[in-house]
């Protein structure tokens, strides 16, 4: 099996420490749906994959934006520099919106 490295338990126990060192999802603050995301890829950056450091809490929904909008796919290398200008880019949009209320 391609991805026999999220059935172990050094990975049950980096997601489960991921989520409760945030305890909600770092974007939009929600508590439903928490999926504990690898800023560095964990394909592309074995040494990091069980780094609590390297985690960081999202819902499902800006999970999936992230990947799939910013990034364009779940496949796609990702680092943390990309979720640093994800995040900013986050930032600046919520900052425009709020202006025009």
């Amino acid at each position: 099996m391609k991805q026999d490295w999220r059935r172990t338990k050094e990975y049950r126990k980096w997601r489960i420490e991921v989520l409760r060192r945030d305890k909600r999802c770092v974007i939009c603050n929600s508590i439903k749906h928490r999926e504990a995301h690898h800023m560095n890829h964990s394909t592309y950056f074995k040494e990091e994959r069980f780094d609590i450091n390297n985690g960081i809490t999202l819902c499902k929904h800006c999970h999936s934006v992230f990947h799939t909008s910013f990034k364009r796919s779940y496949r796609t290398k990702c680092t943390k520099y990309d979720f640093s200008q994800f995040i900013e880019l986050i930032t600046r949009m919520s900052d425009i919106l709020n202006k025009e209320k």
